[in-house]
C-alpha cells in the first residue's frame, strides 16, 4: 500500500471530508476524538497491526499515524 492510499483510509476511518496532510496536528483535526481512535484501532487490526489507545494518544501529527503502519507501505 501506497501512503496516499493509507492516508485516504484514514481520512475515511476517521469521516473527514477533507483531504489529510502529513504535516496536519492531530489536535487541529475538528474530527480527532474517541471514536476516531477506535476507528484506528480497528482499521489498523485490519492490517494485522495491534494499536492501543495509548499509543495513538501519543501521536502528534498525522505522519506519526502513518508511521506506525510503515512496514505495511510500499516505498
Amino acid at each position: 500500500m501506497k501512503t496516499q492510499e493509507l492516508l485516504e483510509q484514514i481520512q475515511d476511518a476517521i469521516q473527514r471530508d477533507t483531504a489529510l496532510d502529513l504535516n496536519m496536528k492531530l489536535d487541529e483535526i475538528e474530527e480527532w476524538d474517541s471514536l476516531a481512535i477506535i476507528s484506528l484501532i480497528t482499521l489498523y487490526d485490519g492490517f494485522g497491526i495491534n494499536l492501543n489507545g495509548n499509543t495513538l494518544r501519543e501521536c502528534k501529527k498525522v505522519s506519526d499515524i502513518v508511521n506506525l503502519a510503515k512496514d505495511k507501505l510500499e516505498g
